[in-house]
């Protein structure tokens, strides 16, 4: 779904850059709170400042993960949760939610749903906002995903709209 979104991105002379997280090494955050009172410097040295600096350059922000047991998996959990350190440096962003799950019910994804939009709503004052939402249910695997030609399709229209 993501490759889909920056096709249709990229077809609109956008660039796109895409951060894998399970190839960075991003700790944990501790909750110091130091980021808020030095400029949001993050006291730890990790890959969360090659995403920082995305995060800050980009006027779209998509988070692309499958669901597991209703909300985020731990890696994109870990890397919202270091963005507390930027939280009052990103301005006017539009956040995309593509996420795939092996439920059958929208029912059983609204804690992600809700999740996602309070979260962009720690950048809303600064003028982030929703720019769209896709799921892919009754997907397991990959190959799954790649079968609902209805979803690719709308994730591309998403990403042409960009």
């Amino acid at each position: 779904m993501a490759d889909i979104f920056a096709k249709g991105t990229s077809e609109n002379n956008n660039i796109v850059t895409e951060i894998v997280l399970k190839d960075k090494i991003i700790g944990d955050c501790s909750g110091c709170a130091i980021c808020q009172q030095n400029g949001g410097k993050c006291v730890q040295d990790d890959d969360m400042n090659e995403i920082y600096d995305e995060m800050h350059k980009a006027d779209v922000i998509v988070l692309a993960c499958p669901v597991y047991f209703y909300t985020w998996p731990s890696l994109m959990k870990r890397m919202i949760d270091r963005t507390f350190a930027i939280e009052d440096y990103m301005d006017k962003k539009v956040f995309y939610l593509l996420s795939a799950a092996a439920t059958r019910k929208g029912t059983n994804v609204q804690t992600m749903i809700k999740c996602f939009r309070q979260y962009i709503s720690c950048f809303g004052e600064n003028g982030s906002e929703e720019g769209g939402i896709v799921f892919a249910y009754d997907t397991r695997k990959t190959e799954d995903v790649k079968t609902k030609y209805d979803i690719l399709n709308k994730v591309y229209e998403m990403g042409k709209s960009v």
